[in-house]
């Protein structure tokens, strides 16, 4: 007595089903092994992400040569306390340092409604606010507001600063 197993039922189904054309693909995808999962890499050390953060603040050489020997403080973040968290682009955004923010977009960094607004992001500003109307009450790191990151943008913000004007933001 022969025993049907799963796979031969699974092989024998499909075969007869679509005239032994699927049958090799079949079985040669069951003989390759399962992709290998990148392993993480171990938690950062809180004493970096605040040396990285703290250089997002005014150091656009050490920003570059720290994110060169580790990339994965592009996107690491602070808590200050109280759960003000912070990363690098929030520090250039509330300090108006524009090439700052520009180099860690480039890097990957996430970008936020604030640096949107430092930049002088027009188009991304009024986007997240229509999306979102409550955006136009954000804040960043320390909760700086949405207006102040604006302000801090200087002639390339004007817009910004004009069209949240025109909604009654101002401080």
């Amino acid at each position: 007595m022969r025993i049907l197993t799963r796979k031969k039922f699974i092989i024998q189904s499909v075969a007869g089903a679509t005239g032994m054309v699927m049958l090799p693909q079949i079985v040669s995808a069951q003989a390759t092994p399962p992709p290998v999962k990148p392993q993480k890499s171990p938690p950062l050390d809180i004493e970096l992400v605040k040396e990285f953060v703290m250089a997002g603040h005014k150091d656009l050489d050490k920003v570059k040569s720290m994110l060169q020997e580790n990339p994965d403080l592009v996107n690491a973040s602070f808590n200050w306390k109280d759960g003000d968290w912070e990363d690098a682009i929030g520090g250039a955004g509330h300090m108006g340092f524009r090439d700052m923010a520009l180099y860690l977009l480039e890097q990957g960094a996430r970008p936020t409604i604030c640096v949107a607004a430092m930049l002088g992001n027009l188009e991304v500003v009024k986007t997240f606010i229509t999306a979102f109307p409550q955006m136009k009450e954000s804040v960043g790191p320390h909760k700086i507001s949405l207006w102040t990151h604006a302000m801090k943008g200087g002639d390339h913000a004007k817009p910004v600063v004009d069209y949240l004007a025109s909604m009654g933001i101002n401080k």
